[in-house]
């Protein structure tokens, strides 16, 4: 059996990269930044056992999420053309890197709610409605500790409901990669919270009115 070389793993490495920028259109900085990060893995010896493929879409995968752009992590894989099984290779290979590297992402909620936006094809009026929906959502503590995807999805929808936009649930969590089930949850969520403060703001005004009338 051949055993694939160094310089054939790096020549592979940069293929897969190539292949994962253009499909996913991201700008050409990214293979530097997915570069840099091999060269930083290979000198501590954690690369040499990765396959090339699981290795190029989590580095990819890590470097823009580094650079705040809010990518997911399926749609890497899936415009890498991996399969399920090398999918399951490249989360722990991805998990690997961030345990032992420490390697931290920090996309916000509102990038994640702008790339939902522009991959749904929805207009402006449902992605400004979306992020003031998560703005609310976060002054009032419930964006702490979920995933943003799914918060992003959910006040995505939220708006498009509030708008009147023809979207349904299966296609927003088609395009977020999660599950309708999870979709629906955080949506409830931020229905009650943010039906909660709508009616707070409500009984607000009415007391206002009373008061001028009284006075």
């Amino acid at each position: 059996m051949h055993r694939i070389s160094t310089k054939e793993k790096a020549i592979i490495l940069a293929k897969e990269l190539t292949r994962g920028i253009e499909r996913l259109q991201l700008p050409y900085s990214m293979m530097n930044e997915a570069l840099t990060l091999a060269q930083e893995i290979i000198a501590k010896k954690l690369g040499r056992k990765f396959s090339p493929k699981a290795f190029a879409a989590s580095i990819l995968y890590i470097a823009c999420k580094e650079q705040g752009y809010p990518i997911l992590f399926k749609e890497v894989c899936y415009a890498m053309g991996l399969n399920k099984k090398e999918i399951k290779r490249t989360l722990l290979v991805y998990s690997t890197i961030v345990q032992k590297f420490r390697k931290t992402s920090k996309p916000s909620v509102n990038k994640y709610v702008e790339r939902l936006v522009e991959l749904l094809g929805l207009n402006e009026r449902v992605k400004e409605k979306a992020i003031e929906i998560v703005e609310e959502a976060k002054n009032r503590g419930l964006v702490a500790g979920r995933n943003p995807v799914s918060i992003a999805a959910a006040a995505v929808y939220y708006a498009s409901k509030k708008l009147r936009v023809a979207i349904t649930q299966k296609e927003i969590a088609a395009k977020a990669f999660i599950t309708e089930a999870t979709l629906r949850n955080r949506y409830k969520e931020l229905k009650q919270l943010l039906g909660d403060l709508e009616l707070h703001k409500h009984k607000f005004r009415e007391s206002e009115i009373l008061l001028k009338k009284t006075n």
